[in-house]
């Protein structure tokens, strides 16, 4: 049976000015996010790798329309979320959800936890103060790994895997379909890093929700995505099947990112491929491919030609003149 599209995006953009005034043609602009395209179906996580920089949080951001996009479609189920007004956005909300990177920051230090994970409760109208909304929370708190009675603390009298705990029962209490999870896990030690990831895996089993999950850590975006995106310079370079993309990266930047995952073998005959050279300017971005200034395989249509995305197999399209000829 076919799955069903939860999220469709077409050439989304989201385009930074530099300075004072709104964005125009002539004015300089960082291009965080620059014309990206891809789809993501019920229950599967999409894992988004990629340099510091390269706009994984922008993108994330840019979907919710916590930054407002440039131009492009971000299509929720089919309808285009980016022409619905306030209104319409807030009923919105309740199916999509966004996990901060930052699991103390994100969390407002004057509420305890009780009142953290009500208020979007109350505010959509959901329950009212009373013994309904307690047991709720507290049924939430512990579906989290955290003792009920924990509900009445202060944030800074948790852990960070606490933290992160409260922040993923809030993006679950509103039982939303798709959640944007920044970099959830990249503050915590590995063990606490595993509990987290396994329960974000219960909880995907349990309500059929859909994750884009961003982060940095090659090993844990292999664990828990189904297919996973390479972004550079604000653009989708490879998109595939968690096993295809690990196995076969086409890319010459996915290579290169996939030969620095470190692997706990002495006998490890392939050595780690080197990107020279610095990230390019996001104001300022190279002519034709945005790799050609560090890729090892660069030739003159690659200075002067954006190369289309390819599909070189059913599943791994790649955005390279060259794709699957090194």
């Amino acid at each position: 049976m076919e799955k069903k599209k939860i999220l469709e995006v077409r050439d989304l953009k989201k385009y930074f000015p530099l300075g004072k005034g709104k964005l125009t043609d002539d004015k300089p602009c960082v291009k965080a996010v620059d014309g990206i395209t891809f789809d993501l179906y019920e229950g599967e996580t999409l894992g988004l790798v990629g340099e510091s920089g390269c706009g994984k949080s922008s993108l994330g951001r840019t979907i919710l329309r916590l930054h407002e996009p440039t131009s492009g479609e971000v299509l929720f189920e089919g309808e285009n979320i980016l022409t619905k007004n306030k209104k319409e956005m807030r009923k919105l909300r309740e199916e999509m959800q966004f996990i901060f990177q930052d699991p103390y920051s994100s969390l407002n230090p004057r509420m305890n936890v009780f009142n953290i994970l009500s208020e979007p409760l109350i505010a959509h109208g959901i329950y009212k103060r009373g013994p309904e909304l307690d047991a709720y929370i507290k049924e939430l708190m512990e579906k989290c790994g955290l003792p009920s009675y924990y509900c009445y603390r202060y944030p800074h009298q948790f852990s960070g895997g606490q933290r992160q705990r409260i922040g993923i029962a809030r993006s679950l209490a509103l039982n939303p379909r798709f959640i944007i999870c920044d970099e959830p896990v990249s503050a915590l030690d590995v063990s606490i890093q595993s509990q987290i990831i396994n329960l974000m895996k219960d909880m995907q089993k349990e309500h059929n929700i859909s994750y884009i999950f961003i982060s940095h850590d090659l090993s844990v975006v292999k664990h828990i995505s189904d297919r996973v995106g390479v972004m550079y310079l604000g653009s989708m370079v490879e998109i595939a099947d968690k096993d295809e993309i690990y196995s076969n990266p086409q890319h010459p930047y996915t290579k290169a990112l996939m030969s620095a995952i470190p692997i706990p073998d002495p006998t490890r005959k392939t050595q780690m491929q080197v990107i020279k050279g610095e990230i390019p300017s996001n104001v300022n971005t190279p002519s034709g491919c945005k790799f050609h200034p560090r890729c090892p395989y660069a030739k003159d249509v690659c200075k002067t030609t954006v190369p289309e995305i390819k599909e070189v197999k059913p599943g791994h399209k790649v955005q390279c003149h060259f794709a699957g000829e090194f």
